[in-house]
């Protein structure tokens, strides 16, 4: 009876971890999974442990992850998940006690494992990090800590509360504490910017199966533009056939320009002997290309398919996805001496590589395409990072989707304008540019292990576990 119990209630746990996320974005729900989950791990034995863990994470992920089933089907959405619930089961590894050795082992623990999992397998996928989802709570902490601390601090503070008396004394302090430490970021004047969201004809995988819709809708949209900027921003995949190589696709490409007489970055697919390009393409006032960026972080079974006989043997889908080229390293952009990096779509999810962009750029772009999920929760979780990564850096961001949401976010993690979802238009942004780098950006996640597999160690002696 009590087993049961358990199982019931670490599903619970899950669904609380799962409500923290968009679209609910209930940020006390990842407090409250977290001590729950806890509760119910601490005295058990490995294999309960591992199981119930197991339980947690896929009550999870099942929901978080729905939207990876949108246009694939049911069985990668489900090997996905329950994937990473087999990696999130490992919270579960060591024996926890109810001291305070063991809120700290166990806060390591969870944040070594959201860092496994951002890193691999396949290069990893970290969606779902507890530390994406206080950007509303702890936003001034962001630029301090990093997301890794949030998380960390997220699951120390949570377990406090559970273990005694005391310890919730110590977790309520604490909290207070850290509400109320200030936060200034200096801005360095503003670059004033317009995105472009011009949708497609259809939302899917196919959505530019016809030659130059994508193109078209967004250069028509651009063609409405009444607003003085110094950049116009299209996003992921907005031109639908190579812009430099596909003569039709140029020739569109300069008259919008023409037009517009300002630089217009754009995303595009280009195409190349050893395979297609993500490319993120600065095209000057003059139609010349200055500057181009390749998406170096692929996205696993997206832009190629690891373990391709097996990944087509699951899902006919796989067949039709050609491997892209990674790029090899940063590329930044700059117009009238602003200097800035575009990170393509789920480039977000890894700490070093948005740190490593975010390093001499006053701003930053997040250019995606979030098309190919159609109506569901993705393209509302993706902003709900971006914001979190904005936080942490202490860089304002300007977001381009093809159908949203485009927004402007600010260097503190708010959002200070966005479009409509699935409603094509355009939207101008004054970016606060900021100089010089937070505190955050300037620890990679090699540190955070180092730190976690330090805490991990002297958590298990006397001092700590009383």
């Amino acid at each position: 009876m009590v087993i049961a119990r358990k199982v019931l209630l670490s599903g619970v746990s899950g669904i609380f971890l799962f409500t923290s996320f968009a679209p609910i974005d209930f940020w006390p729900g990842a407090f409250l999974g977290t001590a729950l989950l806890y509760g119910l791990i601490k005295d058990e034995v490995l294999l309960r442990r591992s199981v119930l863990s197991f339980i947690s994470g896929a009550l999870f992920f099942l929901p978080l992850l729905h939207w990876s089933s949108t246009y694939v089907g049911a069985l990668p959405w489900l090997i996905l998940a329950l994937g990473e619930a087999v990696i999130f089961s490992l919270v579960g590894l060591l024996p926890f006690k109810g001291n305070f050795g063991s809120a700290i082992q166990f806060a390591a623990t969870f944040t070594l494992v959201e860092i496994v999992r951002m890193k691999a397998p396949f290069g990893g996928f970290g969606w779902g990090r507890l530390g994406f989802t206080q950007v509303d709570s702890l936003a001034h902490l962001y630029p301090y800590i990093s997301v890794a601390g949030i998380s960390f601090l997220i699951i120390f503070i949570s377990v406090l509360f559970v273990t005694s008396f005391k310890h919730f004394l110590f977790a309520s302090f604490l909290i207070v504490l850290l509400i109320s430490i200030p936060i200034t970021i200096q801005t360095d004047g503003e670059f004033s910017v317009i995105a472009v969201q011009g949708g497609v004809d259809r939302l899917g995988l196919d959505f530019n199966d016809r030659a130059l819709s994508v193109l078209s809708r967004h250069a028509e949209e651009t063609m409405r533009i009444s607003y003085p900027s110094k950049l116009v921003i299209w996003p992921e995949n907005a031109s639908d056939l190579d812009p430099i190589r596909n003569t039709e696709a140029n020739a569109i490409i300069k008259k919008v320009i023409q037009k517009i007489d300002r630089p217009l970055l754009i995303g595009a697919v280009e195409s190349s002997s050893h395979g297609p390009q993500n490319s993120s393409i600065l095209f000057g006032s003059d139609g010349e290309i200055k500057s181009r960026y390749v998406k170096q972080d692929l996205a696993p079974f997206g832009e190629y398919i690891p373990l391709r006989p097996l990944s087509e043997a699951i899902s006919r889908e796989a067949i039709g996805v050609r491997d892209f080229i990674p790029g090899r390293s940063w590329v930044r952009h700059t117009v009238d001496k602003t200097t800035f990096s575009s990170a393509i779509c789920f480039e977000i999810l890894d700490d070093d590589l948005i740190r490593a962009g975010a390093q001499g750029s006053e701003f930053l772009v997040a250019q995606t395409n979030n098309a190919t999920f159609g109506k569901s929760w993705q393209a509302a979780q993706q902003l709900q990072i971006t914001r979190s990564r904005s936080a942490e850096l202490g860089k304002s961001f300007a977001v381009v989707s093809t159908t949203g949401f485009t927004a402007q976010i600010s260097p503190e993690g708010s959002i200070v304008k966005e479009l409509k979802q699935f409603e094509p238009g355009y939207l101008n942004m004054d970016i606060e540019k900021v100089k010089g780098e937070s505190a955050a950006s300037k620890v990679g996640s090699q540190v955070w292990i180092f730190f976690a597999a330090v805490l991990i160690a002297l958590s298990r002696t006397r001092i700590f576990s009383r």
